[in-house]
C-alpha cells in the first residue's frame, strides 16, 4: 500500500527522524554540547514525514458523486483478492 501510493519517501523521513532522536539521545548522555541540533533535526523530519503522510488524503481528486478517489502508482501491480467461489453454509 505504501509503494501504491508513493509513500516510500515519507517512510524514510520519518525512519531518518527516528533515527537522530536516537543519535540525540546517545550524544545527550555524553553530554555533548551540539546534541540539541539532533533533537532540532529528528522534530523537523518527522513533522515533514507526517504532512508527507497526509499529502494523498488532503489533495485527493472527487469524482462527481463526492467520493475521494485516491490516484495511485499507475506502474506498480495491485493484488486482486480471488473471491470465494462456494460461500460458507451452515
Amino acid at each position: 500500500m505504501i509503494k501504491l501510493l508513493k509513500l516510500q519517501k515519507a517512510v524514510f523521513i520519518l525512519i531518518a527522524g527516528v533515527l537522530s532522536f536516537i543519535a540525540y539521545k546517545i550524544l545527550d548522555a555524553y553530554e555533548v554540547k551540539g546534541s540539541i541540533y539532533f533533537q532540532m533535526l529528528a522534530g523537523v523530519l518527522v513533522i515533514i514525514g507526517a504532512l508527507w503522510l497526509l499529502y494523498p488524503i488532503l489533495f485527493a481528486k472527487k469524482d462527481n458523486d463526492g467520493n475521494a478517489e485516491i490516484i495511485t502508482d499507475p506502474t506498480v501491480e495491485v493484488p486482486v483478492d480471488e473471491e470465494e467461489k462456494k460461500p460458507a453454509t451452515e
